[in-house]
């Protein structure tokens, strides 16, 4: 709060943060700028978002800067929405659906406010998060467990930095993961393949609009985007100056 006087906003501290992340562990703007390519692709199949689009990395990359080295595509666009689930116990799922999934892990985490009490490069908090849904829902190895990952990129930089934090590759890994074609959503590990924020998930519903896409994944009901090995999947938001809080879901079939 001490510091919000200072005109530091969230575009502003994410480009700090994304200058951090490429300076440490030598990530390119291009492999950022993939992010936006597979995202918006992804989002021209699900009905529910605005901003699907066939884009080139050299489109993003040319696009508006806005606060280096963030251009205008690899910022979630303006929009807004609304969405709705029904929780209920065991039994009570049982009879309102032959199709009930079950919740198996939730952890959630915050971080320091102030940016430099932290290293922006790495996600400690998600990194918890991610660590407490896992022990709860007894997903011993994510990256073999899990069919997809529906995640909140609010910028583009950050679904590398995320996958790291969620345990899909290693450290500094996040380009090297998208650049091997397995967040695809014919990969090994689809992330986002509703289109992610970055095609128009409405913000302030983000982590719960990415628990129903994992519902509709693992019900077979996502249409021309579905998963068809879908069993587990995991949603994720996160909130707070360069992901000040991050929370974690995991999500299993129950049919």
């Amino acid at each position: 709060i001490f510091h919000r006087k200072l005109g530091l906003d969230f575009l502003q501290a994410a480009a700090l943060q994304a200058m951090r992340y490429m300076d440490k562990y030598g990530i390119s703007r291009e492999q950022c700028a993939q992010v936006v390519v597979k995202n918006r692709g992804n989002g021209l199949k699900n009905p529910c978002v605005r901003f699907g689009a066939e884009l080139r990395v050299e489109d993003v990359l040319n696009s508006e800067m806005m606060a280096y080295p963030i251009t205008s595509q690899e910022i979630k666009p303006l929009c807004d929405g609304a969405c709705a689930l029904i929780l209920a116990k065991e039994e009570k799922a049982k009879r309102l659906t032959n199709k009930p999934l079950w919740i198996t892990g939730i952890g959630q985490c915050y971080d320091a406010h102030n940016l430099g009490d932290r290293e922006l490069a790495e996600s400690l908090a998600l990194e918890q998060a991610a660590k407490q849904a896992y022990k709860m829902a007894g997903i011993a190895n994510p990256k073999k467990e899990l069919s997809l990952v529906e995640l909140s990129e609010y910028y583009a930089y950050q679904e590398l930095l995320w996958t790291e934090g969620l345990g899909l590759c290693e450290r500094g890994g996040g380009g090297k993961f998208i650049d091997s074609g397995a967040t695809q959503m014919r990969g090994k590990m689809p992330v986002n393949p509703s289109g992610g924020l970055l095609s128009g998930k409405p913000r302030e519903v983000a982590g719960l609009t990415n628990v129903i896409e994992c519902v509709l994944q693992l019900r077979r009901e996502a249409g021309k985007r579905q998963i068809y090995r879908a069993s587990k999947a995991l949603a994720h938001d996160t909130d707070g100056p360069c992901g000040q809080y991050h929370c974690v879901v995991t999500l299993e079939k129950g049919f």
